[in-house]
């Protein structure tokens, strides 16, 4: 199984980027196109700088005022214009992947919920179409909003020809709120059609913490807890993920946390995977 760690372009600014991601034992990056926003050209000397170091490349898609699954054809057109332009400008890259999310904030898929996911699968469906042209390998997130990124909902997209990004804390806490109470990630999966699970290609692994069924702070370093129970899913075979990526930023007690300390997570998991003889 391949390790990747997310990057912002902010991090690009840090003396040492290279050093702590060499340190920190990871295969690769996933260059996350939201922050400060996608631009054309922005930052690829570094990209390019850390591809010549032998880390490979993925993607995350734009999401903030993203809404792939907007019922509003204006904010919907939009939305999937700009995440267009993303991906094509990001494809001279040649990542490995990218990472899309699917969602809406409109109420009203509370009572329709067809309404919007017959917007999503529209949407995702020309993401595919420009994917496919550019040779990027698509993966929808999963979120945690009520529409449209549930493990059920993917059912509707990996017939498109994707594949899946499980996010762990999005997914505990989207079905936590559901069930009223709070989950375990064996439970989560439960709760997932069982033809989805095989189609979860990447997983987006970081600690969380919660209030009642509520996650209140994410990307956090992921507990020795949290770890162990994600590896034995792993090794059961109840998800075969190629990559995992710790999608984390801040340590346990809310300090920035530098990519080099998380190589115990890295160690772990290719232990892991070395045992079991899971991952691809």
């Amino acid at each position: 199984m391949r390790v990747y760690v997310t990057v912002w372009f902010r991090d690009f600014s840090r003396v040492g980027l290279a050093s702590e991601l060499g340190t920190g034992g990871f295969d690769g990056v996933e260059l996350s196109l939201d922050y400060p926003l996608c631009r054309s050209g922005l930052h690829d000397h570094a990209v390019e700088g850390l591809r010549g170091l032998g880390f490979e490349l993925a993607v995350h898609l734009p999401w903030r005022e993203v809404h792939l699954a907007s019922p509003i054809e204006e904010v919907r057109s939009t939305s999937l214009r700009y995440v267009v332009e993303c991906l094509k400008s990001s494809a001279r890259l040649e990542p490995r992947y990218a990472v899309l999310h699917v969602t809406t904030d409109q109420a009203v898929c509370s009572s329709d919920t067809g309404l919007c996911l017959s917007k999503a699968v529209e949407s995702v469906r020309q993401v595919v179409g420009v994917a496919e042209e550019y040779g990027v390998q698509l993966y929808v997130e999963s979120t945690r909003q009520y529409c449209c990124g549930g493990l059920e909902h993917a059912v509707h997209y990996v017939e498109l020809g994707v594949g899946l990004c499980l996010d762990v804390p999005h997914a505990v806490e989207r079905y936590s709120r559901l069930r009223r109470r709070l989950l375990t990630l064996e439970e989560v999966l439960r709760e997932a059609p069982p033809s989805v699970l095989p189609h979860i290609g990447v997983v987006h692994l970081h600690g969380y913490t919660v209030s009642g069924y509520y996650v209140v702070d994410s990307h956090l370093e992921p507990t020795r807890e949290l770890l162990s129970e994600y590896l034995g899913l792993v090794r059961g075979g109840t998800v075969r993920p190629g990559t995992t990526v710790l999608e984390s930023f801040f340590s346990q007690s809310g300090g920035k946390l530098t990519f080099d300390r998380l190589r115990w997570c890295v160690d772990e998991i290719r232990r892991a995977c070395s045992r079991g003889g899971r991952g691809r």
